[in-house]
């Protein structure tokens, strides 16, 4: 299932990066801070059904039209164990409004009335179009750890500082 639901989203993010190819590779957020938050539904590997997510960045950016960046992320799944990861993150713009975020973090959780931090890694990418002073757009999460892993899909609503 989860297999299913990556591929169609790379599918998606893949169309939609190559129609917008032909605008070239400018990356126009001219701000040295990016700031952004999200509503997701989450799916965690082995729970039933789906959980309500969100998540937030703060990104440092640097380079030739702000094309990257480093930051901190958190997400955090409501689900009953309270999945909620903390992140470093490695920010990329291979596209006009593809914004890639990825990197090592810690998830912590809770199972069975214990507290546990495990070593994680996350990743998202978010189609995001300027509107205003803000960036808007659908974003795909995945994340896990050793004994977990999670997909999530909602909206990024993001602005420049």
């Amino acid at each position: 299932m989860i297999r299913v639901i990556l591929f169609n989203t790379l599918l998606l993010v893949s169309f939609f990066a190559s129609a917008q190819d032909h605008h070239g590779h400018e990356h126009t957020d001219l701000h040295k801070y990016h700031f952004g938050v999200g509503g997701t539904v989450a799916y965690l590997k082995g729970e039933p059904g789906f959980a309500p997510g969100a998540h937030l960045h703060f990104i440092r950016q640097f380079g030739h039209q702000n094309r990257w960046g480093i930051g901190l992320g958190f997400e955090a799944i409501f689900d009953e164990h309270k999945h909620n990861g903390v992140n470093f993150l490695i920010n990329c713009h291979p596209l006009k409004h593809l914004s890639i975020n990825a990197g090592p973090g810690v998830v912590l959780s809770e199972h069975d009335g214990e507290n546990e931090r495990k070593p994680a890694f996350h990743t998202e990418a978010v189609y995001e179009f300027n509107v205003g002073k803000f960036h808007l757009g659908p974003m795909a999460g995945f994340g896990f750890d050793r004994e977990d892993a999670h997909f999530s899909v909602g909206v990024h609503v993001g602005m420049g500082l």
